[in-house]
């Protein structure tokens, strides 16, 4: 069974996503081939003069004809390897993954085959911020939230009173954002997601305007609607961000009129009417 890692980039970031790629290339698990998807033309980027960026020996770029938007870092791979039993890892182009981190998911998905298995999910954060209660909609187990008890707490005393002692700078102590694992809505690209290539089906190409922004909740929907579950694996922090996370973030644009919040509003509610998924 072969691995293939597939994410999709900018322009804006075509000068440093080679720390990105190189953080890929050192993980612990063999990675058959990293693809990184850069469309002829870019809907957000119309003046796109079609210089590539230089990447590491042994990284691939593909250049499809269309540009699905974000979710472009999986769909075209996804598509080019549909019927065979590849694993595809897919992942954002700002962000610094741990060496064991895409073994870390894949043995997440030892007796969750079949499914999904994200390191981050939106149902809480959609929650919170008052834009859906999708989450309650998941069969049990649920994932089950950190809580920052007495240990955690004393380890940050133990930190901060010696950052005040030397003056160097630690990092906080682990925190993982789920202490137990379970079922969710909606997978966020950015913590890494393991899916197999038949998991979209041409359905999931057809993407209306506004909704191409939110390929996290887009995606989600298709394979809700093909009846395959989404796993929150336990034990993951939310990866580092490097600097590319400046340049023209998505969670900052506003695109066909909508920003995010409404975007994944919008996407949510297109779910629910055409597939009825997530009531």
């Amino acid at each position: 069974m072969s691995l293939v890692v597939s994410l999709s980039t900018i322009p804006p970031r075509f000068d440093t996503i080679d720390s990105i790629l190189s953080c890929l290339q050192k993980q612990t698990v063999k990675v058959d081939e990293i693809r990184v998807y850069i469309p002829k033309k870019y809907r957000r980027f119309p003046d796109y003069d079609g210089s590539l960026p230089d990447v590491p020996a042994g990284v691939r770029i593909v250049q499809p004809e269309d540009d699905l938007g974000p979710a472009s870092k999986v769909l075209f791979a996804a598509e080019e390897l549909r019927g065979t039993d590849t694993d595809i890892i897919f992942c954002d182009d700002d962000r610094v993954y741990t060496p064991d981190w895409f073994e870390r998911i894949l043995a997440a998905r030892v007796g969750n085959e079949g499914k999904c298995i994200a390191t981050a999910t939106l149902d809480e954060a959609l929650h919170l911020r008052g834009l859906s209660d999708i989450g309650e909609t998941t069969p049990n187990p649920r994932p089950k939230l950190f809580k920052k008890g007495l240990s955690y707490r004393a380890k940050r005393i133990g930190q901060i009173s010696r950052e005040l002692r030397t003056g160097v700078k630690e990092r906080k102590p682990f925190r993982p954002k789920y202490v137990k694992p379970g079922n969710a809505c909606i997978a966020e690209g950015f913590g890494a997601v393991l899916v197999k290539p038949d998991f979209f089906d041409d359905l999931a190409y057809d993407i209306p305007d506004v909704l191409w922004s939110v390929d996290d909740v887009w995606l989600s929907g298709h394979m809700a609607r093909k009846g395959i579950p989404i796993w929150q694996a336990a034990g993951f922090m939310h990866p580092e961000i490097n600097k590319n996370s400046e340049k023209m973030p998505l969670y900052q644009a506003v695109l066909d009129g909508a920003n995010r919040d409404e975007a994944n509003v919008s996407c949510i509610k297109y779910m629910q009417d055409t597939y009825g998924v997530w009531l």
